[in-house]
């Protein structure tokens, strides 16, 4: 008996229409009979939404092989590069400079060159990053503002292109974390806001770092202790996540959503690059005119803020990124410590978050009896000095969204179990090594009480928690005006403040001849202006305050602060009459 292949050809023809979501399909089926039947079908298809309206998704693959319980070693030689060039510097050199000069961010890079080899405790391992390599394969340079300051520094490292990537990056972060006893806060931060949909968050590595410094003659490395390593948002960044790489990316170093004459385009005659990144660092697409086109409606009080939003922003992205910092208790976040992405096609910008380091630290700051926040440094009050912030949160509709946004977090993304679970596991790993030379040196508290500030860090978000439901029936903070003196007279003048209630605000203002208001030489109450005028003041220096209430006894003081000798002194002003 013959046996005869048949061959059955299927031809598929679909055609999609305007916005339907069907495909229409027809097949055609050739029968034993040799007759052809045709079969139409309809299947359901995803309809493609508008650019502006997708939301940013980060590839959570890109984490899929991080160990959050592992410590690895970057051994780094540091050497002078070729005289006249901008690495010929010590490491001394590198570690004197100061990026943070007179409260103020600095434009100082000063590099060394540097081999950049990895490996464990025994020493570079064999198929890793710079494993039997002689010559220098990168630079080296402290990284940080304020931190760049302390005794013990933060690093940038920055591998030559032909010295290939490590773990698909070229620059590496090493982040110190001076102020965070734990030494765990910036990798908790990134770790729990990997889950969290609508944010993306960045990967991070515990790190022992080992420094030989031949420009000093060393011939051993040493020790250098505990370093977190944070991904760097810039154009791999935006690859490795899906992203897009194309887009345009800010690092926001100084900045409160309001257009100034250092925000200028690239190709402005203008433009200076200098006075450019004292405010942001582009990282992404050189073009401004987006990002200027959105600064201009923000500023504009005649826009609707919501239209606002909706143009330029990603409301879910925005109010997540709100709600996790508030949480979080990540207050250094109002003018830098993020970043701001657009996709190269589209109008939106998505917030990306940079440096949690500060977080979860209420309890610590009062062990140690710091000052690190004024009274109205929590919750939803944090934020009102930026018009961005405050134009969208003097909605009620908003401040629901962002209420709902909180309880997501907190009920599903921030609870007990997981933090408490990461916690222990970082502790596990890292606790000898903060624990002993060289960190404990600088730890400033003792072991003891670094174990009761790990074992109570959940309880942080729950203040922080109780804390932003407090500002929701608060009054708002507000600037002081610059006092302008006209013959023998001196006008003091203030912002309006903002009470959710809606109650009248009436002000009391005092005027002292010392920051700490124990020298009152004049004080005026139940002002419901914004100004109060003091006559006969003789030549000196001269404090004053404002002070907002309610009747039923709710207050705040001002945005302002004067620093004196590193006292802050929360919402005083200060003039001199000569």
């Amino acid at each position: 008996m013959k046996k005869i292949k048949c061959l059955i050809l299927i031809a598929t023809v679909a055609a999609l229409a305007g916005c339907s979501n069907q495909m229409s399909e027809k097949t055609e089926e050739l029968g034993a009979n040799g007759e052809t039947t045709v079969k139409e079908t309809t299947v359901d298809i995803i309809q493609q939404k508008d650019i502006n309206e997708t939301p940013i998704v980060d590839d959570e693959a890109v984490y899929s092989y991080d160990d959050p319980s592992s410590i690895i070693c970057f051994y780094v030689t540091v050497r002078k590069g070729a005289t006249g060039t901008d690495t010929d510097h010590s490491f001394s050199e590198v570690n004197s400079v100061s990026k943070f000069v007179d409260n103020e961010h600095a434009y100082n890079e000063v590099k060394a060159e540097a081999l950049v080899q990895v490996g464990d405790e025994s020493g570079p391992l064999e198929q890793m990053l710079g494993y039997g390599l002689s010559n220098t394969n990168a630079t080296i340079e402290i990284r940080g503002n304020s931190t760049s300051t302390a005794v013990q520094k933060s690093y940038t490292l920055k591998l030559f292109d032909q010295a290939g990537l490590w773990r698909s990056q070229r620059k590496i972060a090493l982040v110190k974390s001076v102020a965070d006893s734990t030494r765990m806060r910036n990798k908790l931060y990134f770790d729990l806001l990997r889950e969290v949909p609508d944010l993306p968050s960045l990967r991070t590595q515990f790190v022992r770092l080992f420094v030989k410094d031949e420009t000093s003659g060393a011939k051993a490395f040493e020790d250098y202790g505990l370093f977190t390593q944070v991904e760097t948002p810039n154009k791999k960044y935006l690859k490795n996540h899906g992203l897009d790489s194309s887009g345009y990316l800010y690092k926001v170093r100084s900045f409160n959503f309001e257009l100034n004459d250092k925000i200028k385009n690239f190709d402005d005659p203008d433009f200076d690059l200098e006075k450019f990144e004292t405010v942001f660092t582009c990282n992404g697409k050189e073009d401004n005119t987006r990002l200027i086109e959105m600064i201009q409606a923000v500023d504009d009080t005649t826009k609707d803020i919501d239209t606002v939003i909706d143009t330029y922003f990603d409301r879910d992205n925005y109010l997540t990124w709100l709600a996790y910092n508030i949480l979080m208790g990540n207050v250094d976040t109002t003018m830098q410590n993020f970043y701001l992405y657009s996709p190269l096609i589209g109008n939106k910008w998505y917030f990306i978050p940079w440096d949690g380091d500060g977080s979860l630290m209420n309890y610590e700051y009062e062990l140690k009896d710091i000052h690190y926040a004024a009274d109205w440094e929590k919750g939803m009050s944090t934020y009102w000095s930026v018009i961005l912030h405050k134009r969208f949160l003097s909605i009620q509709n908003n401040r629901d969204q962002l209420t709902e946004k909180i309880e997501l977090l907190k009920n599903q993304y921030l609870t007990r179990e997981k933090v408490t679970s990461l916690v222990d596991t970082y502790n596990n790993a890292i606790n000898q090594y903060v624990t002993s030379m060289p960190d404990i040196l600088y730890l400033s508290i003792t072991p003891q009480q670094r174990a009761d500030i790990v074992n109570k860090l959940y309880d942080n978000i729950e203040t922080n928690y109780k804390s932003y439901y407090d500002t929701l029936e608060g009054l708002m903070p507000f600037f002081l005006g610059t006092p302008v003196i006209n013959d023998n007279n001196v006008q003091f003048s203030w912002d309006e403040s903002y009470d959710m209630q809606g109650e009248l605000v009436d002000y009391t203002f005092f005027l002292s001849s010392t920051p700490d208001f124990n020298n009152i030489i004049y004080t005026e109450d139940n002002i419901r202006s914004f100004s109060a005028v003091v006559s006969g003041l003789k030549a000196g220096k001269y404090y004053w305050k404002v002070i907002a209430s309610t009747e039923d006894g709710r207050n705040t003081c001002a945005f302002d602060k004067t620093i004196i000798d590193g006292n802050y002194y929360d919402g005083v002003g200060s003039l001199v009459v000569e």
